[in-house]
């Protein structure tokens, strides 16, 4: 969060100060400068999606390989309240594989994951009645923006962007302009993956170093 609000808005490392909002997201003390972010970790991968204007903006990422000790229908029946019936069908789908199914059902998860994110709401909301259509298969190295939105039944003016980061991780972001001309426009910006050199580039300490302290930490038994 640090390094997306330092690259892209511009501000001091060690002068950004995130705080809590009324729905406990970090967001910036001074958010002089409109930024919106949010950070979603599961499987392999830690992501952001960010940008630099105000929007309601929400990402979720899954892992697609289910290690429930539930049998995949025994499963699929406990969270049937949490989809809509045309999410089923397209969960279920008619002659699909059991992994294929899982695949689906973690696209729909994440999808419902980063709308409600973004709204602030978490997984507090009523699921059932968010309603997703998805019209295109996910690729790694392309993005995805025609799944469309119903919540009770009416079409929302949302843009979701959807990709796969790999074979195994799927990714969504729900976005709503909040600006006056509530125009949405499409970036279609792929994530781009951060070894540890490239995301601690240019930081800068916040505290000085605390040599008793560094001790004592490194003096700590390994558990495991």
């Amino acid at each position: 969060m640090r390094k997306f609000v330092n690259e892209y808005a511009g501000l001091p490392y060690d002068k950004i100060t995130f705080v809590r909002d009324e729905h406990n997201r970090p967001v910036l003390k001074d958010n002089s400068s409109v930024v919106s972010f949010n950070v979603s970790h599961h499987g392999s991968y830690t992501v952001l999606a960010g940008e630099i204007r105000n929007v309601k903006l929400g990402v979720d990422v899954m892992t697609l390989d289910y290690n429930e000790k539930k049998s995949i229908p025994d499963f699929f029946r406990l969270m049937n309240r949490q989809f809509s019936a045309a999410e089923w069908e397209e969960i279920r789908g008619v002659g699909k594989l059991e992994a294929e199914q899982m695949s689906m059902f973690y696209r729909h998860w994440a999808l419902k994951e980063s709308y409600v994110k973004a709204l602030g709401v978490g997984v507090f909301a009523d699921l059932g009645s968010i309603d997703f259509r998805t019209n295109s298969k996910l690729n790694e190295n392309s993005i995805t923006t025609d799944t469309v939105l119903h919540v009770n039944g009416i079409k929302q003016d949302w843009l979701f962007e959807e990709t796969l980061l790999d074979s195994r991780h799927c990714v969504a972001i729900a976005l709503q302009d909040n600006s006056n001309d509530n125009s949405l426009r499409l970036r279609n910006t792929p994530f781009k993956i951060m070894n540890y050199e490239e995301l601690v580039a240019h930081a800068v300490p916040l505290f000085p170093i605390d040599l008793q302290y560094t001790i004592q930490y490194f003096a700590k038994y390994e558990q495991p």
